[in-house]
């Protein structure tokens, strides 16, 4: 990069950064939904029950919610990045 193009005030569309964040959160939201579908299976199915406590249920019911909650904020970063790549091919 030269000098002329730093001083110009434009911003530059940082392409690699942009598809590494879209790449990383398609993979937090990959884990995420993994998890919580295993968990899933666990809480519906009784498996993983070692004390039969109704705490232990809601709380992997509770880490189920917080799991897919997260992959959701994953999937829309990664749609954000995704658009502002769309974007920048489309020249706007």
């Amino acid at each position: 990069m030269n000098r002329r193009h730093l001083g110009s005030g434009e911003s530059r569309f940082d392409l690699d950064g942009t598809l590494y964040v879209l790449r990383d959160n398609l993979g937090k939201a990959d884990a995420f939904i993994t998890v919580a579908e295993n968990l899933i299976e666990q809480c519906w199915d009784g498996s993983g029950d070692e004390d039969d406590d109704d705490n232990s249920v809601t709380r992997r019911r509770n880490q189920v919610a917080h799991l897919v909650e997260s992959a959701k904020l994953a999937v829309r970063a990664a749609a954000y990045a995704g658009e502002a790549i769309a974007s920048r091919r489309r020249g706007a």
